[in-house]
């Protein structure tokens, strides 16, 4: 198969799949407005009925949540930290779909639909999330029509993102083309105050499973944009530069 049919697969699968955007301690939130606008949570009722079903636990950095394949016991809902979501082919090959960070919700589509878990959830650092077994989440579903109509909105949030991911990797025609177009993704929901870096987190292996491309070409090619003063990557801490520049590559 090829890769933007790879993609194309993976997008059908992730369709449902739901991206809570406020704190998760706030409850079941509403989806984030356009713009920087705080996220509203639901009303109190939703959020006292959550509290008494959700779990709370914590997962040291690099720890598996759930596997490709695995049960849907339930959801976990991320409440500090970042999680990578990712799948593999049988032949071995590794796409990271997704990076999740706090106020959202993992394992959805698996959970409404009962089928297997479709991708593997891991920690990139320690992680706190509030664990929701599936009969009580989905019996919140049922009688609360202000938390279903939020995990409509945000099935239509994660299908965005995954549009985003199958445009990086089946329409930018080069490694460096893709690599730039993940550097500003990535970057474009942060606000710098302070200091223009980010933490990124992620290893060089890991970026070519998001680019599409090979572990030696992530490395040669955030050198290059480092000469040329477009990012710089040190110490899982990202840079950009020369935002105008990069945009222009991938133009």
């Amino acid at each position: 198969m090829s890769l933007v049919g790879e993609m194309s697969a993976v997008k059908t699968a992730l369709e449902p799949q739901n991206a809570f955007v406020a704190g998760a301690s706030q409850g079941i939130p509403l989806p984030r407005p356009a713009g920087p606008t705080s996220a509203k949570s639901q009303p109190p009722a939703t959020n006292q009925e959550l509290d008494e079903i959700k779990r709370p636990l914590f997962y040291p950095s690099r720890s598996l949540l759930f596997h490709e394949g695995g049960r849907p016991a339930g959801v976990f809902i991320v409440t500090r930290g970042t999680v990578k979501l990712s799948m593999t082919s049988s032949r071995g090959r590794t796409v990271i779909i997704r990076i999740a960070r706090a106020g959202e919700i993992l394992g959805l589509s698996s959970v409404l639909s009962g089928d297997p878990y479709i991708a593997t959830a891991e920690t990139l650092e320690d992680t706190e999330v509030s664990y929701v077994e599936r009969e009580p989440f989905m019996s919140l579903l049922t009688r609360n029509p202000q938390a279903a109509l939020s995990v409509a909105y945000q099935a239509c949030a994660i299908y965005k993102d995954v549009c985003r991911q199958v445009s990086l990797l089946g329409l930018c025609r080069s490694a460096s083309e893709r690599l730039a177009q993940f550097l500003l993704n990535w970057s474009a929901p942060k606000i710098y105050r302070d200091s223009p870096s980010i933490w990124l987190g992620l290893t060089h292996e890991e970026i070519s499973q998001i680019a599409g491309t090979t572990r030696e070409t992530v490395t040669r090619t955030l050198i290059d944009f480092r000469k040329r003063g477009w990012a710089a990557l040190a110490s899982s801490n990202l840079t950009i530069q020369d935002r105008e520049a990069l945009e222009k590559l991938v133009a």
